[in-house]
């Protein structure tokens, strides 16, 4: 029996989204008014209607019959060098049609609304809502980005207030990514600094009032009387109390600092299995860098390490990616660190990093061998960044999203060498081609139990031009394109949204990302042409869902200004920020891009069923899209 797929894309402040199985209920549309809007992140709410958040220049395309309400806080919001605009959240009914309520911050105050959090779990009823806004100050302002509990979760009442309202010092990628979350009793974990630099980096966690709190097991604490002491638990500190502890953290820092490394011999020199099949020495993640174990009363960071690699010039390493397991309060942090090869090179090692709830380490991977099954002892040339987090709840496993800047013998593990599982196959199990200097990114499943890798495929779509492709692939929903498993076409930079990856109730991974001639499917809204045609591929953003055991595409589809296939113009101008998968299909929201003087680039993406509040032109900067599409699904029902 054929299945129907419909989309919904709002765009420039943007959104895709799926609804029902149905073409007419496919919705893609531009929303806002002076073209100087954006939607970032989309939150389906218990009662199946959809937050979206982001920012406007003005509200004057807001229908005047639809409430609006001003969000009040107390304190002040280091936003002095701000660009005078509107945070806002939109509430909007299940099918898009309607806009129900904008909430937004005074003019000003905020850059904008990026993310939305809760403290349940994906798909079940939601709780308290939890966002984090941009902001634009010095640094002695501490400008970067504030997180905020809200008062009201639309269900019944809309926000009206910040309950709190913690101001987050934040540069680089830690300001362009937002790396926190929040447990299921209302604390909030976040990152805080500048990566790859000299200043300052740490985890800390906030209190259910927003205040900087004690974490029993992690091993820097600040006290009350102003000094700060290194050791664990916390409640050992020499005052001799709990409670003479303002609050903790894990310093990401080497110089004069020793988290994330052993503090003994015993443990410095501890082999132990790599999750895959080979072994890694030290109990701690940051070990690889060094020579020795740490004394925190003397700390030391001489090297290099037991591989060869050695630490950079800058002693801050980057923190990328928050994630918390709402049922027990798990954490998980994701981060990578500048390096130095044998031979004087630079290169930046991965980590993905287990604690429960206390701060207590469970388990840590590199997501490469650093010693092989066969007992090699491996450097990894490859730059290796993580780039997002889900939680895959039924199936109990952590889905790690990265990526590497170019290939070579050691690597991210590929999808058919899985030491746990001998008979997996990711969609696209390794690299291949010849080009080096790209950025491609990867998918894993770790088992949440001990790290253990299950599955994975990396995600590296075609460049354009290439010959050595595959056959077609025997599913029909990969609509003939060539399996990318057979042959050895050259790929091209692909890169997925940072912090924005998905889960479905089931275990479906979706992902939104940038590529060439990205692989779609034949229930997509929008296709590329395939490279047996003749026709040029453009740079474009995508959607996709792959399958729990990340073997196939379920749906993969362009959004993407309709381009010229002879000439290449007119694509190559859309971003995606954020997606939410419904029981029918996906949302994503994001925007059209820009040049310089504001005039769009590029051409209109296709849009269709514009509903009351949308748009079917573009006009300037970053206008606001949405899009709905019914997608012919051959084969199994997203869900």
């Amino acid at each position: 029996m054929k299945k129907n797929f419909t989309t919904v894309l709002i765009w420039a402040i943007w959104i895709v989204i799926t609804s029902s199985a149905s073409a007419q209920n496919n919705l893609v549309t531009y929303a806002g008014g002076s073209g100087k809007e954006t939607f970032y992140d989309v939150l389906q709410l218990t009662d199946g209607t959809f937050l979206v958040s982001g920012y406007a220049a003005n509200l004057d395309w807001i229908d005047e019959n639809v409430p609006i309400t001003q969000l009040n806080y107390s304190g002040t919001i280091p936003n002095g060098q701000g660009s005078n605009r509107f945070g806002i959240l939109l509430h909007f009914s299940q099918n898009f049609q309607q806009l129900l309520h904008v909430v937004h911050f005074p003019k000003g105050a905020v850059e904008d609304i990026r993310f939305i959090k809760t403290n349940t779990q994906p798909y079940q009823p939601v709780g308290d809502l939890y966002i984090s806004c941009n902001t634009a100050d010095t640094d002695a302002n501490d400008g970067g980005f504030i997180i905020a509990k809200l008062n009201h979760n639309f269900l019944p009442q809309p926000p009206d207030e910040a309950s709190w309202i913690h101001t987050v010092w934040a540069k680089s990628v830690v300001k362009e990514n937002h790396p926190w979350d929040v447990t299921n009793d209302g604390r909030v974990f976040y990152i805080t600094g500048e990566a790859h630099a000299y200043n300052w980096s740490a985890v800390y966690c906030l209190d259910q009032n927003g205040q900087r709190t004690r974490v029993e097991n992690w091993r820097t604490h600040w006290l009350k009387n102003g000094s700060e002491w290194r050791g664990t638990p916390a409640s050992a500190n020499p005052l001799g109390s709990p409670d003479s502890v303002s609050h903790s953290g894990i310093v990401l820092k080497a110089w004069g600092r020793c988290d994330l490394r052993s503090w003994t011999w015993a443990d410095f020199q501890l082999a132990q299995p790599d999750e895959n099949g080979g072994v890694k020495l030290g109990k701690w993640p940051l070990d690889i860098l060094f020579n020795s174990p740490c004394d925190p009363a003397a700390p030391s960071a001489n090297g290099p390490g037991y591989t060869g690699y050695g630490l950079s010039g800058t002693p801050v390493y980057g923190g990328q990616s928050i994630l918390v397991d709402k049922r027990n309060n798990d954490l998980y942090i994701g981060m990578h660190f500048k390096s130095v090869l044998p031979d004087g090179q630079p290169d930046f090692e991965p980590a993905v990093i287990a604690m429960d709830e206390s701060g207590q380490l469970r388990w840590w991977s590199r997501l490469y061998h650093e010693i092989t099954p066969a007992g090699d002892t491996m450097v990894s040339t490859p730059d290796q960044y993580v780039d997002a987090f889900a939680l895959d709840y039924a199936n109990n496993q952590l889905v790690v999203g990265a990526r590497c800047h170019g290939n070579n013998v050691e690597n991210l593990w590929e999808g058919n060498t899985i030491a746990t599982n001998p008979n997996a196959q990711g969609f696209q199990n390794r690299f291949t081609g010849s080009s080096g200097n790209i950025h491609i990114s990867w998918l894993g499943k770790l088992s949440i139990e001990d790290g253990t890798l299950m599955h994975a495929t990396y995600m590296a779509e075609l460049a354009e031009g290439t010959g050595g492709l595959g056959s077609p692939h025997p599913d029909p929903n990969l609509d003939g394109w060539p399996n990318p498993n057979g042959g050895y076409p050259d790929v091209n930079t692909t890169r997925m949204a940072r912090n924005n990856m998905k889960v479905t109730s089931a275990g479906d991974v979706v992902v939104i990302a940038v590529g060439r001639r990205t692989i779609t499917t034949a229930n997509a809204y929008q296709k590329m042409v395939k490279p047996y045609f003749g026709g040029q591929s453009a740079w474009n953003s995508f959607v996709r869902v792959y399958d729990p055991a990340l073997q196939l595409p379920k749906y993969s589809s362009l959004v993407v200004g309709v381009w010229d296939t002879l000439t290449q113009l007119g694509g190559g101008n859309t971003e995606l920020f954020g997606v939410y998968k419904t029981v029918d299909g996906v949302v994503c929201v994001g925007r059209q891009t820009a040049d310089n003087a504001g005039a769009p680039n590029g051409n209109n993406l296709p849009v269709i069923n514009i509903p009351g509040w949308g748009d079917a032109n573009r006009y300037g900067a970053k206008k606001a899209y949405t899009a709905s599409c019914s997608m012919e699904h051959k084969k199994t029902r997203l869900s």
